[in-house]
């Protein structure tokens, strides 16, 4: 038993000597994959867009940042640019010489290729310059420069093979014969019918041309009484979403409403683009979705059936008292469509009148006998409750007939509330933006301000917190003013939102325990808006930042 349990003692310590070795001599290996992996490169600029003539020249550089902390090598290569697919990708050709002659932009462009090392959290702008040749063709020319950790491969293939590449791209206009030329290939929704108001929209847009056009506008979405329900800005602040000469390009936006059945039916979604340089062009679609929230249709159609039904009974009841009182039995003798009736008694021929109004004077006649023959109070309210118990029918036909017109009442203001709050998201290759109808507002307000900018002061770069804005009251935009009136005040705003659902009625600041402060301060300038502390430290999702949430409510107004 001894000598086993050395043999097993002897057999572990060789496989941990033998682990051991072995890690170590695997270990330079290791930090370096890690050190690859966890490789963080940026450039700036990532894209150049210039117009040329023939012969000119021109110079700059591209600005690499370093955010290790230990120093890299990187190398740069110019390859040429192409469209690829429809969602904005390209693709990289290397230069052949030989076949293109030197007509291609990359072609163009000089810049060193030698070894580049940038220390620790530094930057390095690598140069290099335009120049256009005489025989250059009109119109749009593409290229990017590649800068990576490893060196491009010797065959001249595009193989700047990296755990990271960061590119520059180049768009260059030639002058000349240039042509502009776009169309709307398509533009629709995914779903003509939804239960709740959430659309997604495609925009298929094809250049005809032969140089690269942005196109820039909007989608305006309405209901169907008109009334706007959401806005959907198409590149109006970015220098990227151009389309490539002879390439369709594809564009996808989400928007979703805030819930109302009074916006139920067929809504309408205008696509408005714009482009060109040289001559702007405009081009328009327009496509219909449906949105009919099942469950709140059947509801309502159940109202409606059961108030048809209750118009119906409280007639036949109202004739059928009418002609009563002018002396027809309506169980013996047909119901005549005549307002004269004429009753047979003997030798005497008696005609009477069935007036429409006499069940209601007959009515006021007895409601009078029994309130004047009722003594004192007491006696009083009892004659009225039995004159209420005896003409049940009328009254519950009265209060269905109340209710009805306060339920249409409600349905036709809510009908013309002119704006509703909204959420878009605008989905890129990479990454999806989402705005709220808060922003779309202020970026407006941005535009018919211009003017007012000069007033407004430096934006203080000492505050240590976040400041969100969000709208909690029934009419939207409130935030966006509010974002106005603390930009001049010299606050800096980190987010703008909508809260859907139920309004607030009172506005009220929401600060880190850590900020009190700060939130007296900012209550004071919002004419002492009410306060509240956040029991735990909070932040924002892009931030690490304490934060202070100001809930804009029904009672804020403009300062």
């Amino acid at each position: 038993m001894i000598s086993i349990y050395q043999k097993k003692v002897t057999l572990n310590f060789t496989l941990l000597t033998a682990f051991i070795c072995v890690s170590i001599l695997l270990l330079p290996y290791i930090v370096r994959a890690e050190n690859q992996v966890g490789l963080s490169l940026s450039v700036t600029p990532t894209l150049f867009q210039m117009s040329a003539i023939p012969q000119q020249s021109w110079s700059s550089g591209v600005k690499v940042i370093n955010n290790n902390k230990h120093p890299i090598t990187v190398y740069a290569q110019v390859v040429n640019f192409a469209p690829q697919g429809e969602a904005g990708e390209g693709k990289f050709l290397p230069v052949f010489e030989k076949a293109t002659e030197g007509t291609t932009l990359a072609e163009w462009i000089t810049l060193s290729k030698d070894p580049i090392t940038i220390a620790p959290e530094q930057s390095y702008t690598i140069p290099f310059s335009v120049h256009v040749p005489g025989n250059a063709a009109p119109g749009g020319h593409f290229a990017a420069i590649l800068i990576g950790t490893k060196p491009p491969d010797v065959a001249g293939a595009v193989k700047v093979a990296t755990s990271q590449i960061v590119t520059s791209l180049f768009f260059v206009r030639i002058a000349g014969d240039v042509v502009e030329n776009g169309v709307v290939r398509e533009f629709r929704t995914t779903h003509s019918f939804v239960d709740t108001p959430h659309a997604d929209f495609e925009v298929r847009f094809e250049n005809k041309g032969n140089v690269h056009i942005q196109p820039q506008g909007e989608i305006v979405i309405t209901n169907m009484w008109g009334k706007e329900r959401g806005i959907i800005p198409i590149n109006q602040q970015t220098h990227f979403g151009n389309v490539l000469p002879k390439s369709i390009r594809k564009f996808d936006f989400s928007w979703t409403g805030e819930e109302s059945f009074s916006d139920i039916g067929r809504y309408k979604a205008i696509l408005t683009l714009a482009y060109g340089e040289d001559e702007r062009k405009f081009e328009t679609s327009i496509t219909y979705f449906y949105v009919v929230p099942v469950k709140a249709t059947l509801i309502v159609l159940g109202i409606l059936l059961a108030f048809i039904l209750l118009v119906r009974w409280s007639i036949k009841v109202y004739v059928r008292r009418m002609l009563f009182l002018a002396g027809f039995d309506d169980m013996i003798a047909p119901l005549s469509s005549k307002r004269r009736v004429f009753i047979q008694e003997g030798d005497v021929r008696i005609v009477k009148g069935a007036a429409l109004k006499a069940p209601v004077e007959q009515g006021l006649t007895d409601f009078k006998l029994k309130f004047a023959g009722a003594a004192k109070f007491l006696g009083k309210f009892k004659a009225v409750l039995n004159f209420v118990f005896e003409y049940k029918k009328f009254f519950a036909s009265f209060i269905g007939l109340v209710l009805f017109l306060v339920c249409l009442t409600i349905f036709l203001y809510q009908v013309h509330v002119s704006q509703r709050d909204y959420e878009i998201v605008i989905d890129n290759k990479d990454t999806k933006t989402k705005l709220s109808s808060e922003e779309i507002l202020y970026q407006k307000s941005q535009e018919t301000h211009k003017n007012d900018t000069l007033l407004v002061s430096p934006k203080i770069s000492d505050q240590k917190f976040d400041l969100v804005l969000v709208n909690s009251s029934e009419t939207p935009g409130k935030a966006a003013e509010l974002e106005r009136v603390l930009e001049k005040k010299s606050y800096v705003i980190s987010d703008l939102r909508s809260e859907f659902g139920d309004s607030k009625k009172h506005s009220v600041i929401i600060y880190d325990v850590s900020l009190q402060h700060e939130a007296v301060t900012l209550s004071k300038e919002l004419g002492n808006m009410l306060l509240s502390a956040s029991p735990a430290s909070t932040s924002t999702a892009t931030s690490t930042r304490p934060v202070i949430t100001v809930y804009i409510g029904n009672d804020f107004s403009a300062l």
